[in-house]
C-alpha cells in the first residue's frame, strides 16, 4: 500500500523543462511531449472508414548565447499505423508539410498501413538586443488578433478544419521586431524562396491606443499586393477584435475579407466568443472547374483561407467544470449554404503532465453547402509532457 501512494505522488509531480547546462555564458533547455492520437473517418473520395494511430515524440531544444542570442530546435519523431497512411487526407498533409522553401520533412519509411518520418517544425536563431529583435529560420510569423478566422494572418495561417488545429506549418523567414518607442512597434517579414514571386514580404506597424492596439499591415504576398488593418482591446470585460484586408489580386479580381469578434468570459468558469467572417475571394462569381470531377478549383491567392461561400459566424464556447476538466464547443455556421461545422471536445488532465481528450468534427447541411462534404471524424488523444 505504502509503495501505491509514493507512486501515486510520483506521478502528480508538476512536469518541468530539464536544464541540462546553464551558467552565465551558456545555457541548454530541454522540454517535450508524447502525443498519441487516434482517428477515424471516411475517406472524401471513396467514402470508405479508414483510421490512423498517430504517434509523435517531440522535443525542443532551447539553447541560449550570453544573453541576448538564442537558438530553437523542434524536432519531430513520428510514427503513423492504420490506414489513413494511404488516404488523399495524408497526402495532403504531407503536401502542406513540404510547402516551406527548405525541406524540413523527411520520410524515413512508408509502407502499406506505416509510417516513420521525422521533421524540424521549428528551427530558428533569435538575435535580442532592445529595441530590436531579429529571428532568422523556420518559424511562426505571428500576424493577425481573430480567434479563430484570421485573414491578416498572412504567413501561418491556422487549420481550421484540422484535427490538431494547434498545428501550424512554418515558414523559412528574416522577422524583425523594432520597438519604436513602448506604445508603437514594426514588424517586417520575409519569407525565404529563390522565385520572388513565391515569397511573402510584409510589414506590420502597431500601436498602443489605451486599452486598444491598431495595426497597419501590407505587403507583395505571392503575387498580390494586400494592404489592411486589425484592432485589438477590451471593453470592460469584454475582448473586441477585427481585421479587414484587401488584395489586390494578379488573378482576376480583387477582394477584400473581413472579421470581427468578441469574447467574454464568466465568473462561473464560462468563456464565449462570437466572430463573423466575410470572404470576397474572386472565384465566387467566376469559379474555375475540374473538367473531370466538377469540383471548384481553389486558384492560387496570397490569402490562405479559401471557402466556396462568403459569409459565416462563429461561436466560440469553453466550460471549466473543474480545473481539471474542460468542455469546449466551436460552432462555424455557413450563412448562405446551410450548413454548420461543430467542433466538440473534452480535455481532462489526468495529472500535471498528462492530458486526455476526445472529441470530433461534425459537419452538417444541405448539399452544395460549405461544409455538407466533409466527411465527419472522431478522435481520441493522451499527451504527456516533459
Amino acid at each position: 500500500m505504502k509503495k501505491v501512494f509514493l507512486l501515486f505522488c510520483l506521478l502528480s509531480l508538476p512536469a518541468h523543462a530539464f536544464s541540462l547546462y546553464d551558467n552565465d555564458s551558456l545555457s541548454l533547455g530541454l522540454k517535450g511531449y508524447y502525443k498519441n492520437l487516434f482517428v477515424t473517418s471516411k475517406r472524401a473520395a471513396t467514402g470508405n472508414w479508414y483510421w490512423g494511430d498517430i504517434n509523435r515524440l517531440r522535443t525542443e531544444w532551447d539553447t541560449r548565447f550570453f544573453k541576448n542570442f538564442s537558438t530553437k530546435l523542434i524536432w519531430d519523431n513520428e510514427v503513423i499505423g492504420g490506414g489513413y497512411v494511404n488516404t488523399e487526407e495524408f497526402a495532403q498533409r504531407q503536401t502542406q508539410r513540404n510547402e516551406p522553401y527548405l525541406n524540413l520533412d523527411y520520410e524515413i519509411s512508408r509502407k502499406k498501413n506505416f509510417f516513420y518520418g521525422q521533421q524540424f517544425y521549428r528551427a530558428y536563431a533569435k538575435l535580442e538586443t532592445e529595441p530590436v529583435t531579429l529571428t532568422v529560420g523556420r518559424q511562426k510569423v505571428d500576424w493577425g488578433v481573430m480567434r479563430l478566422v484570421s485573414p491578416a494572418d498572412l504567413f501561418t495561417p491556422l487549420a481550421l478544419f484540422g484535427v490538431e488545429p494547434e498545428e501550424r506549418v512554418g515558414v523559412d523567414a528574416i522577422n524583425l521586431s523594432w520597438a519604436i518607442t513602448p506604445t508603437l512597434k514594426l514588424n517586417p517579414a520575409y519569407t525565404l524562396n529563390s522565385n520572388f514571386d513565391r515569397s511573402r514580404t510584409g510589414a506590420r506597424l502597431t500601436k498602443t491606443v489605451g486599452h486598444f492596439d491598431l495595426s497597419l499591415l501590407g505587403g507583395r504576398f505571392l503575387k498580390d499586393t494586400v494592404v489592411g488593418a486589425d484592432i485589438s482591446g477590451d471593453i470592460g470585460n469584454a475582448g473586441i477584435r477585427g481585421e479587414f484586408l484587401y488584395d489586390r489580386a494578379a488573378i482576376e479580381n480583387h477582394f477584400i475579407q473581413l472579421a470581427l469578434g468578441a469574447d467574454y468570459g464568466f465568473q462561473n468558469g464560462l468563456t464565449v466568443a462570437l466572430e463573423y467572417f466575410m470572404n470576397g475571394q474572386f472565384f465566387l462569381s467566376n469559379p474555375a472547374t475540374d473538367p473531370v470531377t466538377g469540383n471548384i478549383v481553389f486558384r492560387e491567392t496570397a490569402n490562405q483561407i479559401k471557402t466556396v461561400k462568403t459569409q459565416f459566424i462563429s461561436l466560440q464556447a469553453k466550460y471549466d467544470l473543474t480545473p481539471l476538466w474542460v468542455l469546449r464547443m466551436e460552432n462555424i455556421v455557413d450563412l448562405e449554404g446551410a450548413s454548420t461545422f461543430l467542433r466538440p471536445e473534452t480535455k481532462y488532465s489526468l495529472f500535471s503532465w498528462m492530458d486526455f481528450s476526445v472529441g470530433a468534427l461534425l459537419p452538417f447541411g444541405k448539399t452544395g453547402g460549405e461544409f455538407s462534404a466533409i466527411p465527419k471524424l472522431y478522435y481520441a488523444q493522451v499527451q504527456l509532457f516533459f
